[in-house]
């Protein structure tokens, strides 16, 4: 059975932008999937049970507000579900996504200066995609930058971008980062940098024997520096459409790692987290 695109609906700022790339999704990369629009009623506690009542109006008010929402925009030919989920938030959470099993969630995620949002809670917590979106929505796709350090998550999202690029007839602009030597250096020896590249490119021309993507326009090369640093260069050099990378590199067994945490924070267009 072909898995559903889940799309969490906060019906905050950005939730159109949310619904938009779902339905873009649905269209053009999964066509085959459902899409499933969701909202969880924000309780961290298991009420007592005079609240109960106000909680049912509550999610009754709702889902007339998913309704709303959602049927003027999606079209006939694309399957829907919508669902309000009530009780503990993080059970709840947790034990609908893993009943729906679900390809990728959409999530809109606004960075706070004082406080952890809850959307970077969910995207810390549960091991599973999650397509970011915030001020741009995901419309079209026709680059996709993939930087790669041979880990397990980020040769997923290499295998990830490839699916999507022969959906859409996307150029992929695939990448890996030397760190230099001296780690306050901002410059590459030039021999250490010749011999780590030679590494990385035979890395890479096996990586590519046994993927065998055809038909598709890719290229990959070697850059130096801070790891984070070259990623948003290559951003803004590029201008992609979508950015797309593991949940975390070789040494973080759980959780985001702390450069792909960062540019959540940075990117300006959508970043697909593969788990």
């Amino acid at each position: 059975m072909t898995k559903p695109i889940a799309l969490a609906i906060d019906f905050k700022k950005y939730t159109p932008q949310v619904v938009k790339t779902g339905l873009f999704l649905a269209q053009r990369v999964y066509s085959e999937s459902p899409l499933v629009f969701f909202h969880v009623i924000e309780q961290f506690f298991t009420p007592p049970a005079y609240l109960l009542p106000y909680l049912n109006i509550e999610k009754e008010r709702l889902e007339k507000a998913l309704n709303e929402l959602v049927d003027p925009m999606c079209p006939s030919n694309i399957a829907v579900e919508k669902k309000i989920l009530l009780g503990e938030f993080w059970l709840a959470l947790k034990n609908f996504l893993e009943e729906i099993d679900p390809e990728v969630v959409v999530l809109g995620y606004e960075p706070h200066v004082f406080k952890i949002p809850t959307a970077e809670k969910i995207l810390e917590r549960l091991e599973i995609n999650f397509l970011v979106v915030k001020e741009r929505a995901l419309e079209k796709i026709e680059k996709i930058l993939c930087p790669i350090d041979f880990s397990e998550k980020s040769l997923s999202a290499l295998k990830k971008a490839f699916f999507i690029a022969k959906k859409t007839e996307a150029e992929i602009k695939a990448f890996y980062v030397i760190t230099p030597l001296e780690l306050g250096d901002k410059s590459c020896d030039s021999f250490y940098f010749l011999e780590k590249e030679k590494e990385i490119k035979e890395k890479w021309e096996r990586l590519i024997e046994e993927l065998k993507p055809s038909g598709i326009n890719f290229s990959f090369e070697t850059l130096c520096g801070n790891r984070l640093d070259e990623i948003v260069r290559k951003m803004e050099e590029e201008k992609p459409d979508l950015l797309i990378l593991g949940r975390r590199g070789k040494v973080l067994k759980i959780g985001i790692g702390s450069v792909s945490k960062a540019l959540l924070k940075i990117s300006k267009i959508p970043v697909y987290l593969v788990n």
